[in-house]
């Protein structure tokens, strides 16, 4: 939404694509709001100056602040003010610049999409997942899918907070997630579609000489997580001390976490030199768990994750509809039905 163009032009050219809009409790009647303003106060904010504005965009400093004043004018309300440092977004000017920023990222990436599409014949696919993923079946699917057709993918490991942030930018075309049934499913834009693989079952990394280990050889039922709350815990990312902390208060306690790692072979370092345990997906373990540590089952019916592939709803070539049944029939030998 950057491309120069004459300044006259542009002043008056956006009363052709103004937007009505309705506002609700705040006493206003109805206005209107040009997309072209909403993202040029993303600039503002992005950049802190009309100036730099100006330079980025091509408009002239007096068209820029004509614009402002006529919203702030129908809206009866100060969208911008004047700092020693430049100027800075009212709070209604951040809340107008927070669309003007999903606006912005839209457009740039039906560019994206286009020049792709042009470059490649839509056969080149982005494609991120979380590390349990990439350390399994996915490298294999990759390797099938390069000897089997044109299509290039191109692999990034992310955790899904960031891969939903990265299709919603257009940084990626697609992207395996997990979702921890003790937590809030994940929210996207209304354009992502969801398409759950299998469930993936938590397990308790534990050494294989504690007690817990021995109770269970004997028992061979589930583990308490009560069990072992007098243990120090070693968390992975965010979402996963997240899920870790909700299935701990569930079973009674408050988990000590002495050490985050999200590298599942650091994590079983740890475990092994006494530095605590830890909880781990049934398929990050099918990497391979050292001899002297146990991976045990957990008693809890939400002791589990489900793995997801993300897509935009719109995109529908060929070559992600064939990433994800390639991807989808590796994943039946190592997670569980639905």
């Amino acid at each position: 939404m950057n491309t120069p163009a004459d300044s006259n032009t542009r002043d008056n050219a956006h009363t052709n694509t103004d937007i009505s809009i309705t506002a609700n409790a705040t006493g206003f009647s109805t206005k209107t709001l040009n997309p072209q303003i909403l993202v040029t106060l993303w600039n503002v904010e992005r950049l802190g100056s009309f100036s730099a504005v100006a330079r980025e965009t091509g408009w002239s400093q007096p068209a820029i602040s004509q614009q402002i004043r006529k919203v702030e004018r129908e809206l009866d309300a100060k969208l911008v003010q004047r700092t020693s440092h430049g100027v800075e977004l009212t709070p209604i000017g951040r809340i107008l610049a927070r669309h003007g920023q999903l606006i912005d990222n839209r457009v740039t990436q039906a560019v994206k999409d286009v020049e792709e599409y042009q470059r490649n014949g839509s056969t080149h696919i982005r494609l991120v997942a979380p590390p349990s993923v990439c350390s399994s079946f996915v490298a294999r699917v990759l390797v099938h899918i390069s000897k089997t057709s044109d299509i290039r993918v191109s692999l990034m490991q992310m955790e899904p907070p960031e891969a939903m942030d990265a299709l919603e930018q257009g940084l990626a075309d697609c992207a395996i997630i997990f979702q921890y049934n003790s937590l809030p499913a994940l929210v996207g834009p209304d354009d992502l579609e969801v398409s759950p693989f299998g469930i993936d079952p938590l397990m308790l990394l534990i050494s294989a000489n504690n007690t817990i280990t021995r109770q269970y050889e004997s028992s061979h039922l589930p583990v308490q997580l009560i069990s072992a709350r007098s243990e120090q815990w070693i968390a992975g990312c965010e979402t996963c001390r997240a899920n870790l902390v909700s299935l701990a208060r569930t079973a009674g306690f408050t988990p000590e976490i002495t050490h985050s790692t999200d590298d599942y072979w650091a994590t079983q370092n740890l475990v092994e030199v006494g530095m605590g345990v830890s909880i781990v997906s049934r398929l990050a373990t099918t990497a391979g768990t050292q001899p002297d540590l146990a991976a045990l089952p957990i008693a809890d019916d939400n002791a589990f994750r489900t793995v997801c592939f993300v897509t935009r709803k719109a995109d529908d070539r060929p070559a992600v509809a064939r990433v994800k049944d390639e991807i989808a029939k590796a994943s039946h030998q190592y997670l569980e039905s639905i």
